[in-house]
């Protein structure tokens, strides 16, 4: 007789979602792993969901071989593995309860979250929702009140989604075979077939949705919810993150961790956090803007010396460990303001960057064809220290060192002619 699998719908996971490990069949395996190293796996039945209704995935095992996805495909469910698993063989798929546990809670939380939101007073339909790694979101729809929430409504939301799950209402999921009920428009277009199951998620009393998704069996086990932020998003809709269950807790755990660092940072504790950071900000304002000032008096001072210099040579060149780029680059400025190089072959070499690490080169001149040349012979002068760079007119480059910068105090006519 042949084993037909269990489809889509009505699969251990669904029917039991706090079920951690079953025994079944595997059906199929495929003779080789596809392009991405995954072999596809078909078993009878399983405690692993596969994507679907805004919920991931879940990951486990089969036997001893790793679970790293679960597909839907059509009413059939598939599971991608990196080891083969033997066909025709009792198995025993254990599910990865941690990672289920945190999508149950937020899915279940959303249902519950989307209720509230569309209900009086409130009356914001959810359009779409997200469940992301660290926090999720749902988008509401804006049309009907020609509003977004407000802060004060939020709150008023996040309170009575706390209440109702602190009255630990049931959630129960109600399913028919597809055939026996109308078709529901969230249903996927490719769920097709006579085996398949229409399943209706109902938060006792308040919400009754068709959902495919793992969900709690009470609203108790969802803990808590904190309402994040809002984002607008494209036709005025409003996007609402969220996170529920241990998500808070990890929340608070993050943020806690992080105020005790900014508090031995700041000397100060976390209510003024906002003031100290800001006069920092205002004070990092003022410095920058001493140092581009003292930055421009600097170049300027050192564009006078080279000018100088080329009054007796044809090549002058310029390094300094502790100079950067914005130092090179305001030089390079104030030569071109002051036209030293305009109709000559003389040329300038500006270099910057700690001899362990290297960093930017500049070459400059009055002729492209010269400045060109030089660059070239640079790249074979300095090989050693990584140069690499190209340009028209200025030449700019990069080292990865400057153990050899001595060698750029040396330039003559002649490395240019090479």
């Amino acid at each position: 007789m042949t084993v037909k699998q269990i489809p889509v719908g009505n699969l251990a996971c669904q029917r039991d979602t706090y079920l951690k490990k079953l025994s079944t069949y595997c059906l199929e395996c495929s003779d080789k792993p596809d392009k991405k190293g995954f072999y596809h796996v078909k078993l009878q039945d399983t405690v692993l969901f596969p994507e679907g209704g805004g919920q991931p995935f879940d990951t486990g095992r089969i036997n001893e071989v790793q679970v790293y996805n679960v597909q839907r495909e059509k009413l059939a469910h598939v599971h991608f593995t990196k080891a083969p698993v033997p066909v025709n063989q009792p198995v025993v798929v254990t599910l990865d309860w941690e990672r289920r546990w945190d999508h149950m809670q937020q899915h279940t939380g959303q249902h519950l979250l989307s209720a509230v939101l569309e209900q009086e007073p409130f009356l914001y339909p959810t359009s779409s929702w997200n469940l992301g790694l660290k926090r999720s979101y749902v988008e509401l729809e804006t049309k009907a009140t020609k509003t977004v929430p407000t802060e004060t409504q939020l709150k008023d939301v996040e309170r009575r989604v706390n209440d109702l799950i602190l009255k630990d209402l049931p959630v129960v999921t109600h399913t028919k075979k597809a055939g026996l009920v109308d078709r529901p428009d969230s249903l996927p277009e490719d769920y097709q077939g006579d085996d398949g199951h229409i399943r209706t998620v109902e938060i006792q009393g308040l919400d009754l949705n068709p959902c495919c998704g793992t969900h709690m069996s009470r609203l108790g086990h969802l803990q808590a919810v904190k309402i994040l932020h809002t984002e607008k998003v494209r036709g005025g809709n409003i996007r609402v993150f969220f996170v529920f269950g241990q998500r808070v807790l990890d929340q608070l755990n993050e943020h806690y961790a992080i105020a005790r660092q900014l508090t031995s940072l700041l000397s100060c504790p976390p209510e003024s956090f906002v003031d100290n950071l800001s006069k920092l900000q205002l004070q990092s304002r003022s410095h920058h803007k001493q140092a581009k000032q003292w930055m421009t008096e600097v170049a300027r001072s050192i564009a006078a010396d080279i000018e100088n210099q080329l009054q007796t040579k044809d090549t002058v060149s310029f390094y300094r460990s502790d100079a950067d780029l914005d130092l090179l680059s305001a030089i390079a400025s104030h030569l071109k303001e002051r036209k030293t190089l305009d109709d000559t072959e003389k040329t300038v070499v500006l270099a910057a960057g700690e001899k362990t690490s290297g960093g930017p080169l500049l070459v400059l001149g009055g002729k492209p064809d010269v400045v060109d040349r030089l660059g070239k012979s640079l790249l074979k002068l300095l090989a050693s220290d990584g140069l690499k760079g190209g340009g028209k007119g200025r030449w700019q480059g990069k080292t990865t060192s400057w153990q050899a910068v001595s060698k750029l105090e040396h330039l003559e006519k002649e490395d240019i002619c090479e």
